[in-house]
């Protein structure tokens, strides 16, 4: 797995300090007082889980990088805010409590192929109905060079797949975006497919 921990070792943020406008959209759909329990299922440096945290949800982040979750777990000291972390490759995790949240930006793309049926279907298992499953996934376009800095151990999604694993909910929204992109230095595009959906029944 391509490490991120020299990078999340360093004093700024790799990815910056404000919040994906998918963690912002989450947010605001969950209206009751009691906010509930969400996990991030990557998280990184944190920069989502303390947007969860400030809005009162008990947080959960995952990453495989312990230099990302301490860096997180000391933004959150600074704020007040109370976050657990758990340091898991998203392979190995299989989720044993329920949530009212589970969320990912960017990183599942690391599930291996052959386990996304299981994770997926684990993931939907632990969400409380009414609750919502929150992804965006890079998506594999003909015409879109592979981005520089892609590793080995990432695998794009086709259009359209995490429909296919939630066919049975209500999708609150589905959209395909292309972006411009310069995480390596170099510039590049992306192409990612963004779902929100919620368990109606069991």
């Amino acid at each position: 797995m391509k490490s991120y921990d020299e990078v999340y070792s360093k004093d700024e943020f790799y990815w910056g300090r404000e919040p994906n406008q998918l963690c912002k959209r989450a947010v605001e759909l969950v209206t009751s007082e009691n906010k509930g329990k969400i996990i991030d299922l990557g998280c990184g440096e944190g920069k989502d889980i303390i947007h969860f945290a400030r809005n009162g949800f008990d947080t959960v982040g995952v990453d495989v990088s312990q230099p990302g979750l301490q860096k997180a777990q000391k933004w959150a000291h600074q704020e007040g805010l109370t976050i657990k972390t758990v340091q898991a490759n998203l392979n190995e995790l299989n989720l044993t409590e329920m949530f009212d949240i589970v969320y990912s930006s960017g990183t599942l793309t690391y599930l291996s192929p052959s386990l996304r049926e299981e994770k997926f279907k684990n993931y939907k298992e632990h969400t409380n109905i009414g609750g919502l499953n929150v992804f965006n996934v890079f998506v594999e376009k003909p015409f879109i060079e592979t981005a520089p800095d892609w590793g080995t151990d990432e695998y794009f999604y086709r259009s359209g797949d995490l429909l296919n694993y939630y066919w049975d909910w209500e999708i609150i929204s589905f959209e395909e975006i292309i972006f411009d992109c310069n995480s390596s230095g170099v510039p590049h595009k992306h192409a990612m497919n963004i779902m929100i959906a919620r368990k109606v029944h069991p």
